[in-house]
């Protein structure tokens, strides 16, 4: 068992420093160019929200009988608000979810 590990060892170490040596320092001679920093431009994410994204929404929580819940795309973040029945904040959060494709969401509603 011994010299197994002594064997196992041995040939370890041999590849790691077969691995290393005949290359030489690849990068010795290569010069190392420093990137050129580039502006970049920062958006509104409002401006990106599509303007029937709120009626689609509230079509679709009015449908599943949400009426007490409001959505807001006024913001960079589109924000839901108002209150719901105890234990209905996942059926809530999965019609906003596929309403919208997935967009994230902030979730200012409150259950009951």
């Amino acid at each position: 068992m011994r010299i197994k590990l002594l064997v196992v060892l041995c040939l370890s170490v041999f590849l790691f420093l077969a691995a290393g040596c005949g290359k030489g320092d690849a990068n010795a001679n290569k010069t190392t160019a420093t990137a050129t920093p580039t502006a970049v431009t920062k958006t509104n994410e409002s401006a990106t929200v599509d303007p029937n994204l709120r009626g689609k929404i509230e079509t679709a929580l009015k449908a599943k009988g949400f009426n007490d819940v409001t959505v807001d795309t006024s913001g960079p973040k589109m924000t839901i608000r108002g209150t719901v029945a105890k234990g209905k904040m996942g059926e809530l959060m999965q019609t906003v979810q596929e309403a919208n494709g997935g967009k994230p969401v902030e979730n200012q509603v409150t259950e009951k």
